[in-house]
């Protein structure tokens, strides 16, 4: 894989490309020598329709790695850590695969994902499985604390 790039205004989250797909249609999406995630716990699907918003969620515990399988998708991201350099701030990425089809989002971090054009295809890869480990939790896409005007966003 490519080298990810800091997201200037969420601390240790990182974004980047996917490897090249090979001429036998193989793509490796993620590695362990990336060390994006120091154990696994869970692996889902997200099917994101045009013009539905998802509620934001938060992992107390987990860092979680969003890559896009299919689509193009906006993830807002909204820091939620106390003890975090860029606590209280709120970041839209835009995910399309030209280059950026990866995202790490860290532990104590809100994200929502919305779909760009069409429908888009996430896989989400967690740290800690949420039923054990990290129950985490959700806030609505327009909770007043965080405060991101979707209507902003292109597509």
């Amino acid at each position: 894989m490519a080298a990810l790039d800091v997201v200037p205004t969420i601390f240790d989250a990182y974004v980047g490309p996917l490897s090249r797909e090979t001429e036998d249609g193989r793509r490796v999406l993620l590695r362990e020598s990336d060390n994006l995630l120091g154990r696994f716990g869970e692996a889902a699907r997200l099917a994101i329709l045009p013009g539905r918003v998802f509620p934001f969620t938060v992992r107390e515990t987990a860092d979680r790695v969003w890559i896009v399988l299919e689509g193009a998708v906006w993830a807002v991201m909204h820091d939620l850590r106390e003890s975090s350099p860029s606590h209280g701030r709120t970041h839209a990425m835009r995910l399309d695969g030209r280059p950026d089809a990866l995202l790490l989002i860290p532990f104590g971090v809100a994200c929502a994902p919305r779909a760009i054009g069409g429908p888009a295809n996430l896989l989400e890869l967690a740290s800690r499985d949420r039923v054990r480990g990290d129950a985490g939790c959700e806030l609505a896409a327009e909770d007043a604390s965080i405060a991101f005007d979707w209507l902003s966003l292109a597509g």
